[in-house]
C-alpha cells in the first residue's frame, strides 16, 4: 500500500515537472525577434502619375508605382524621374579581365504640385554598390548577380528619396526655377 501511493506521488511529480518545463519553454520562446527585417520605407505621399525614363525605366517605374500610386482619391502629384546608370570596373585583374564591377544609378527626381502648379521638390539621389564576376568569360552567373545588384541599388536609391519626401512632406513647397 504504501509502494502504491509513493508511485503515485512520483507520478504526480512527474507531471508536474513536466508541465513546469512546458510553461517554462513557452514563456522564454515568447518573444523571439527575427534577425532578418525587410528595410522597406512606408511612403506616406500617394501620386497620380508615375513618369520614369532612362536607364533600366521598367524596373524603376515598377517600383515607384508600387509605392506610390494607390486608390486614394486625393491624389495632388506627379512624380517624374529620369534614370542614369553608371558601370566602372574596380578591380581588373592581370589579363584585364574585371573581376569586381560597381554600379552606380543616378536618379533625378521631380514632384509636381497640381494645386500649387509647380515643382515641390527636385531631389538628385546617387546610390551605388558592387558585385563580382564569377568567370572570365562569359558567364549567365554574373548577368543575374549585375541584375540582383542593379535592383537593389534602385531600391535604396527609392528608400533615400521616401525618406526624404516623408521628413519634408508636411513642409513641401515650390522650388525657385533659378
Amino acid at each position: 500500500m504504501f509502494q502504491e501511493r509513493l508511485l503515485i506521488l512520483l507520478q504526480i511529480k512527474n507531471i508536474n515537472k513536466i508541465i513546469l518545463i512546458f510553461v517554462f519553454f513557452l514563456c522564454s520562446c515568447s518573444n523571439f525577434d527575427f534577425v532578418y527585417q525587410d528595410n522597406q520605407i512606408q511612403n506616406e505621399l500617394t501620386v497620380k502619375e508615375v513618369l520614369v525614363s532612362g536607364s533600366n525605366a521598367d524596373s524603376i517605374k515598377k517600383l515607384l508605382s508600387n509605392k506610390f500610386l494607390s486608390n486614394i482619391e486625393s491624389k495632388n502629384y506627379k512624380l517624374s524621374v529620369n534614370s542614369k546608370m553608371e558601370t566602372r570596373s574596380v578591380v581588373i585583374a592581370n589579363d584585364q579581365t574585371a573581376s569586381t564591377i560597381e554600379i552606380k544609378f543616378i536618379l533625378d527626381y521631380t514632384l509636381f504640385d497640381y494645386k500649387k502648379n509647380c515643382d515641390v521638390v527636385k531631389e538628385r539621389i546617387s546610390s551605388l554598390s558592387t558585385y563580382n564576376s564569377r568567370a572570365e568569360s562569359y558567364n549567365f552567373g554574373s548577368d543575374l548577380s549585375k541584375e540582383q545588384v542593379s535592383e537593389q541599388v534602385i531600391q535604396d536609391n527609392i528608400n533615400k528619396f521616401i525618406y526624404q519626401i516623408n521628413a519634408k512632406k508636411d513642409e513641401l513647397r515650390c522650388v525657385d526655377e533659378s
